[in-house]
C-alpha cells in the first residue's frame, strides 16, 4: 500500500508494454519479453524532489538553466536513480525494456518512424525541456521523450567489465544519431551530469 500512495503523490503515468517479440539492436535480433510497464515520461525535477524531501536526501547540484518543475531530472548519478526506484517500488528499464518501450515491434529507427525529423524531439537545444513537449515523437506505445532530452540510466551493465551502466536516448544539447533507438552508451555509475536522467519500469 506504501509503493501505491508514494505512486498516486508522484502522479506517475504508466504505458502498459505488452508481452512478445520485438527486434532489437542495430542487428535487429529477435526477443520476447513478458508484459511490463514503463514511465510515459522521464522523471521530473518535482518528482525527484518529492524523494529528496521524504528521505532528506539532498537534491543534486541544479544545472546552468536552474530546476523547472515539469522537466527531466537531471545530475543524477546510476545509484541516485536506482534509489528513487527502490522507494516507489519500481526499477531501471533494462536495455531490452527500454528500446522495445521506444521502438514497438517492427525495428524502426527512432521512436516515430525511419526517417529523422528533429521537430519530432528535444535536440541541439540549450536546456532540456518540459517532459512530453513533443507529442508527434511518441513510440508507438505512446511512451514520451524516448528520444532526446535527457539520456536515461538503465538497469544493465555496459559491457563486461561491469565498469559501466548503460544509457539510452540522447539528449537536448546533441544533434547526432544517438537518437536512434538501438544506439547506446555507457558511464560509470557514480558519473552525473546535466545530460543524464531517467524513467522507471515495473
Amino acid at each position: 500500500m506504501a509503493d501505491e500512495l508514494i505512486e498516486s503523490g508522484l502522479n506517475i503515468e504508466w504505458v502498459r508494454i505488452p508481452a512478445g517479440a520485438f527486434l532489437y539492436g542495430d542487428t535487429k535480433e529477435r526477443r520476447e519479453l513478458d508484459t511490463f510497464d514503463i514511465m510515459k515520461h522521464p522523471v521530473t525535477v518535482a518528482q525527484y524532489r518529492q524523494f529528496c524531501e521524504a528521505t532528506d536526501r539532498k537534491m543534486p547540484n541544479a544545472p546552468n538553466w536552474g530546476w523547472q518543475d515539469s522537466h527531466p531530472i537531471v545530475n543524477i548519478t546510476w545509484y541516485d536513480a536506482a534509489a528513487f526506484a527502490e522507494w516507489v517500488g519500481a526499477s531501471l528499464p533494462t536495455e531490452a525494456q527500454w528500446e522495445k518501450a521506444a521502438r514497438g515491434t517492427d525495428g524502426r529507427e527512432y521512436p516515430w518512424g525511419n526517417e529523422w525529423d528533429a521537430s519530432k524531439f528535444a535536440c541541439n537545444k540549450e536546456s532540456t525541456q518540459p517532459v512530453g513537449s513533443y507529442a508527434s515523437g511518441a513510440s508507438p506505445y505512446g511512451c514520451m521523450d524516448m528520444a532526446g532530452n535527457v539520456w536515461e540510466w538503465c538497469a544493465d551493465w555496459y559491457d563486461s567489465s561491469k565498469r559501466a551502466r548503460v544509457l539510452r536516448g540522447g539528449s537536448w544539447g546533441y544533434y547526432d544519431s544517438s537518437y536512434r533507438c538501438a544506439d547506446r552508451d555507457g558511464s560509470g555509475p557514480s558519473y552525473d551530469w546535466g545530460n543524464y536522467g531517467f524513467r522507471l519500469a515495473r
